[in-house]
């Protein structure tokens, strides 16, 4: 104890951007939860995918007030673990203080502490098929597979608590006052699939789950009260259809859009996107960032206030948008297995708050707690 407070005094005496703590709070405690290393109160994560068949996922952290990291490589789960995460890091979500991450390529889900400790997992075998990603309602995480599942885990010790049966490709899942909207895309051997699947938490079965025609291959749902946005990668893989699916009417239509990604904009009626145009030739890519208003069917351009603030976001690759705190959203660009991706985060004026290493490749999904 006497050295913890030692350290504590020693980080609050520090003119640094990079301190991981607040003086003004003695009663916090940085290696809480029984962490091996000093963690900021007010912390982010950052989920880098790593490159498939390396197992070199990683979940990095920094300080979320300061938009800081530490100075060296920071793989939480393997300080915390004494061990790498795995094989393709798929997603990542917090939910009461406890983390859950999906790793692909390893095939399980985990469930971490506040301090990045492993307390339980769940591994899928052949028979579920591969995890891909995650929600959670009501004390229960829900998490797609590429056996063409949606299986239901208890958040406590992630035992199986159901299963249900949607396309043979489901990928983002997201949930919204108890509904689940799953995204089935193409198989990998081409299967063509261009289905949302809507399943009732309250009614979790194969007779009670619906399903609705949106754009081929399918990756994204984003929901919020009143609209579903929609993207997908269409039959060739390079044409990025943006649809929205209308939660009141029950009606899905095309926005005559294209998007790579997206999340949600400022309210329900809004999505941010990002559409990235990359020319296979040359390698080139142009981002474009747009606001879509799914209420009044209009997209409003804000390229010019992200790539002013940012210069680099004009032709980097994008790897994935991820949502922050009080509006504020986060980009992460990736050198692939070249280097490490870097984090940008905005507020919801589109000023650049700060950016900083993703200390992993390809930064997948960053979330706060």
């Amino acid at each position: 104890m006497k050295f913890r407070n030692l350290f504590l005094s020693a980080l609050c005496g520090l003119a640094v951007s990079t301190a991981f703590t607040s003086c003004s709070d003695d009663k916090y405690d940085p290696f809480e939860y029984g962490s091996n290393v000093a963690l900021p109160e007010h912390r982010g994560l950052v989920l880098n995918e790593g490159s498939y068949q390396k197992n070199n996922a990683s979940i990095a952290f920094f300080d979320a007030v300061m938009d800081t990291t530490t100075k060296a490589a920071n793989d939480l789960y393997l300080i915390q673990n004494k061990k790498q995460l795995g094989d393709t890091g798929q997603d990542l979500i917090v939910e009461d203080n406890n983390i859950y991450v999906s790793v692909y390529g390893s095939s399980y889900v985990a469930k971490l502490n506040k301090a990045g400790i492993e307390q339980a997992r769940k591994a899928f075998g052949s028979d579920l098929g591969q995890p891909r990603y995650l929600a959670e309602c009501d004390g229960f995480i829900y998490v797609t597979t590429y056996g063409g599942y949606v299986v239901k885990l208890n958040a406590n010790d992630l035992s199986e608590a159901g299963k249900v049966k949607v396309g043979p490709a489901a990928e983002r899942i997201d949930e919204e006052n108890g509904i689940l909207y799953v995204a089935c895309g193409s198989t990998l051997d081409g299967q063509p699939d261009k289905r949302m699947f809507i399943i009732d938490t309250k009614n979790f079965t194969d007779a009670a789950t619906k399903s609705v025609d949106v754009c081929d291959n399918t990756q994204i749902v984003c929901a919020t009260d009143n609209y579903v946005f929609i993207q997908g990668f269409g039959l060739d893989w390079t044409n990025t259809p943006f649809w929205v699916y209308d939660i009141k009417s029950g009606k899905a239509e095309d926005t005559g859009e294209y998007a790579t990604y997206v999340i949600e904009g400022e309210n329900d009626n809004k999505a941010f996107a990002v559409f990235s145009k990359t020319d296979w030739e040359t390698y080139e890519t142009i981002n474009t960032y747009f606001v879509y208003d799914a209420s009044t069917k209009t997209k409003t351009d804000v390229t010019s206030k992200i790539t002013s603030a940012a210069s680099a976001l004009a032709n980097a690759t994008i790897y994935s948008l991820s949502e922050g705190e009080n509006g504020s959203f986060y980009i992460t660009t990736s050198l692939y297995s070249a280097g490490n991706g870097t984090v940008y985060h905005f507020d919801s004026n589109y000023k650049l708050l700060g950016s900083f290493t993703s200390w992993g490749q390809n930064p997948k999904k960053v979330v706060v707690m």
